[in-house]
């Protein structure tokens, strides 16, 4: 998943830095016009990325559910937070896509669709919040036997629901840090996703090392 959302949202459609918010219909026409292509297949490596994230999410729900027992609310909470969140990221790729798809159509349905595709991509946090709070909550109220994740983890994963709340002002913004190009909307987000990512995986790969046959 990482290696191809990287691809295809990085440097095929180079999206990473994103367009200023700043920009009118002329530049953002301009910018999908000299790259319709590039586009059209990261976005097609986007959908492949988030086609594999969904068993990403399903292998945390499940050990979520040996950490809580029955009943599993924070497991199936997190599982649908996660699908909620894999959906949040395609209506974006879909509207990149089309945008891509006629380039030489009117800027400004252009650029609206930009606008909508970079609004929806980060500014509904309300998932991944609740995501990364059912996680925490499950890691530091492990029921089982032996811990299966470190308390670390938890508070890691409360911290990434914090990082998340400011990218819900970028619709006041379009310069500064809570832009969809800022400092706060964008790039701490982004690095504390990257880093979640890897420690989740090394945390979930622990887990299932030290979890029971059968």
């Amino acid at each position: 998943m990482g290696v191809l959302v990287t691809i295809g949202w990085w440097l095929l459609a180079r999206f990473v830095p994103p367009p200023l918010p700043s920009w009118g219909g002329q530049e953002i026409a301009g910018m999908f016009a000299a790259n319709a292509t590039g586009i059209r297949v990261g976005m097609i490596f986007m959908i492949a990325g988030m086609g594999f994230f969904m068993p990403f999410i399903a292998l945390i729900s499940a050990q979520i559910h040996r950490m809580e027992g029955s009943p599993p609310v924070l497991a199936y909470t997190q599982l649908l937070a996660g699908a909620m969140s894999v959906a949040i990221v395609l209506f974006p790729v879909m509207f990149w896509a089309t945008a891509a798809f006629r380039p030489d159509r009117d800027p400004q349905l252009i650029l609206m669709l930009n606008d909508m595709a970079w609004l929806i991509s980060a500014m509904p946090f309300a998932p991944a919040v609740v995501q990364n709070i059912a996680m925490g909550a499950a890691i530091l109220g492990d029921k089982s036997p032996a811990r299966i994740m470190p308390r670390w983890v938890a508070y890691m994963n409360f911290w990434m629901a914090v990082l998340f709340l400011p990218a819900g002002l970028m619709v006041f913004f379009k310069t500064g840090p809570f832009a969809w190009n800022g400092l706060l909307s964008f790039w701490l987000p982004l690095v504390a996703f990257g880093i979640w990512f890897n420690v989740m995986i090394y945390a979930l790969l622990r887990a299932i090392q030290q979890q029971p046959d059968g």
